[in-house]
C-alpha cells in the first residue's frame, strides 16, 4: 500500500466513511497531497492510515474533534 497512490474518493471507500468526512480530516489536520493531477489530490499509503487513525480518534471522542 506504501507505493500505491490514493484519491479521496477511493480513501474512503477503502475506510467505509463518507467522502466529505474524509475531505473534512485531510483539511483539518492539513495533511498535503503527494501529487496532483489537475484537480485531483492523490495520497500515499501512509497517508491514508493517518487518516485512519484521525478517524478512530474521532470515533473514540464521540465524534468531537
Amino acid at each position: 500500500m506504501q507505493d500505491e497512490r490514493f484519491t479521496v474518493g477511493q480513501i474512503s471507500e477503502l475506510l467505509q466513511e463518507p467522502p466529505a468526512r474524509i475531505s473534512y480530516i485531510i483539511g483539518k489536520h492539513h495533511i498535503k497531497p503527494t501529487e496532483r493531477i489537475a484537480i485531483i489530490r492523490l495520497f500515499n499509503g501512509q497517508q491514508v492510515e493517518l487518516i485512519r487513525q484521525y478517524l478512530y480518534d474521532i470515533q473514540i471522542r464521540g465524534g468531537r474533534c
